[in-house]
């Protein structure tokens, strides 16, 4: 069996913990394999994403099915996720201080400078958009919630990997230099410029690193209370949003929205 993609998807502890369900680890990857916004998809394709072995997928998507997360579209023989996958995502996002404070602030600072504003959270070696609100101003940041944006390359991303503790930091990014190979070079500096930026001014900027138009700031903010943490970002296209405004502008506002979000979630 090709395990290669399952295994990049879990801790490399949890296949030698007696109380790990693989079974239930493999069903979950399948649900993580649809994508936004592209309709249904087929054992075949969902086998690919997974590196799990069609029979496998077979199993586990009629599984879903029958457990009400997956519609089967007979007639294409395809699959889709149902509205009941909604209410696992939902319970979270109701449930998260964060997201409920950020999104006023968010939607005052769009308001304000024209430009979108989004509230990421990290999910492996991406971060997940769970709020976000468009500005005026034309720009080519405007991905809605549920989109998927690299950690160690975006703005959202390197702000979040700059606040956690070292030990935690160190071991995402060695699983990023895995996957990255003769890129790492060129992460691992636009990296390292963020982390100084970050310990110099609270806040950390991809300026066409990870699309070559698109200039962004990030800045992370943290539930005290609970320990959660997330990343904001704001930008748009390099030519509207250069990286002066984003340093001399939009980053200082970013960081004074992070702040005023924490003091809102209350002390630790």
């Amino acid at each position: 069996m090709p395990k290669k993609k399952f295994e990049e998807n879990t801790d490399s502890n949890t296949e030698k913990d007696r109380h790990f369900v693989t079974s239930l680890a493999r069903g979950l990857e399948v649900l993580r394999a649809f994508r936004p916004g592209e309709g249904s998809v087929g054992n075949n394709e969902l086998a690919k994403r997974t590196s799990l072995p069609r029979s496998t997928v077979s199993r586990l998507t009629n599984t879903l099915v029958q457990l009400g997360y997956l519609i089967h579209r007979e007639d294409i023989a395809r699959y889709e996720p149902s509205p009941a996958v909604l209410t696992l995502g939902y319970t979270v996002l109701a449930n998260s201080r964060l997201r409920l404070f950020a999104g006023p602030a968010m939607r005052e600072m769009a308001r304000q400078t024209g430009y979108s504003v989004s509230l990421g959270a990290r999910d492996k070696l991406t971060m997940l958009y769970v709020e976000a609100v468009r500005g005026s101003v034309s720009s080519t940041l405007v991905l809605e919630v549920g989109s998927y944006i690299p950690i160690a390359t975006t703005a959202m991303g390197r702000a979040f990997l700059c606040r956690l503790p070292e030990q935690e930091r160190n071991f995402l990014l060695d699983n990023v230099k895995r996957h990255a190979g003769s890129d790492w070079k060129r992460i691992k500096s636009g990296f390292e410029t963020a982390q100084k930026d970050f310990d110099d001014f609270g806040y950390c900027i991809s300026a066409g690193e990870w699309q070559r138009a698109t200039y962004a700031v990030g800045v992370p903010v943290v539930d005290r209370s609970n320990g959660d943490m997330m990343a904001f970002n704001c930008g748009g296209s390099a030519y509207l949003v250069p990286e002066e405004k984003l340093r001399e502008e939009i980053g200082p506002q970013l960081v004074a929205l992070a702040r005023g979000v924490e003091i809102m979630c209350g002390p630790a």
